[in-house]
């Protein structure tokens, strides 16, 4: 029996192949092995952000990818829809749970202050633009378009160019007072996406309670200060910062904060936060330097290993810390890793 296929049949099935292959090498260039990120509130750090730096806690996905929360733009007639704004349409569902005590805040003044995103890619940009919710919202209720001031507050325009690395605009924030959101939407050109961020503030004047006092260090290595202070009446929690980021929420009145660099110089403050979630007006600046120049040796970096923001690695002979998620991405001080000094 004679199986050859005709000639034509040949030639289409060739066709077919040749289609998938180039199919499929179109797909392996959209979608690299390798994690490719965008980007994310820095200052006023994002709730998000406050997840990777395990401020907030229980964020699902967010805690590893704070850079990912993609969602349609052109808000308030499009984007997100209402009760999933702050998870820019569930691509982090954790982050829509909204009640006045969820989250910690990250103290903020009306008036001119930069608003900053760390851009992980590229990418041609129409807008900057920033909302803040209303006089009297209800802080218990999930996120609606009925939450906010649907007037940004402070809107810059690109027109198509493409900001790198880190970018900042000044916004001139409206008057509040305590616990308020803002929404943060950097907006790409040319394409229907978004970058949706919210961030937890507070404006104090929502809370009696007072600034912390007597904060101190009670060790200090060349890695790590632990600190402690007075306990405040009524507090629930407390809030610590490092160099104006909240790096902690705890109940107790101590807190040791680890994987420092030796030789170098800290600023610290603690606020205290009421039931309600209000803020204290934040402690005295405390100035701490580690001790020493010795050099922490971590684990030698490995191509099978999947690594999150945080994680530190030691690679022909340099330590390396990752940005975020990455697996196989070689630490040379590219854009997922950075030398820690």
């Amino acid at each position: 029996m004679n199986l050859a296929l005709p000639k034509n049949a040949l030639l289409y099935k060739m066709f077919v192949i040749c289609g998938m292959l180039l199919v499929f090498t179109v797909l392996m260039l959209l979608f690299p092995k390798t994690s490719s990120a965008h980007g994310y509130l820095d200052s006023p750090a994002s709730r998000a952000l406050l997840c990777k730096n395990k401020v907030n806690t229980d964020c699902g996905g967010a805690s590893y990818e704070p850079q990912s929360a993609e969602a349609a733009k052109g808000f308030p007639n499009g984007g997100p829809a209402d009760g999933h704004i702050a998870s820019a349409s569930n691509t982090f569902p954790k982050l829509d749970e909204q009640t006045s005590t969820r989250w910690s805040k990250v103290p903020i003044q009306a008036g001119p202050q930069p608003f900053s995103w760390q851009l992980n890619a590229a990418h041609a940009t129409t807008t900057f633009k920033y909302f803040i919710t209303k006089p009297g919202w209800n802080s218990n209720a999930p996120l609606t378009r009925d939450s906010f001031d649907l007037t940004p507050f402070c809107q810059e325009n690109l027109n198509g160019s493409s900001p790198t690395n880190y970018h900042t605009t000044n916004c001139n924030v409206p008057e509040r007072t305590g616990y308020h959101v803002i929404l943060a939407i950097w907006e790409v050109s040319g394409a229907p996406t978004a970058y949706v961020n919210v961030a937890d503030v507070d404006f104090g004047g929502g809370s009696a309670i007072p600034a912390p006092t007597n904060l101190i260090s009670t060790a200090v290595t060349d890695n790590s200060v632990s600190l402690s202070w007075s306990a405040v009446a009524n507090a629930a929690s407390y809030q610590v910062f490092r160099n104006n980021v909240a790096v902690a929420t705890t109940s107790s009145t101590s807190y040791t904060n680890t994987g420092l660099v030796s030789g170098t110089s800290y600023n610290f403050t603690v606020t205290a936060i009421d039931s309600s979630g209000n803020a204290s007006p934040a402690s005295s600046i405390l100035t701490v330097t580690t001790t020493g120049n010795s050099t922490t040796t971590y684990p030698a970096w490995s191509a099978t290993t999947v690594y999150v923001g945080g994680n530190k690695v030691s690679y022909n002979g340099v330590n390396y810390e990752a940005k975020w998620w990455t697996l196989g991405e070689t630490p040379t001080g590219n854009n997922v890793w950075k030398v820690i000094p």
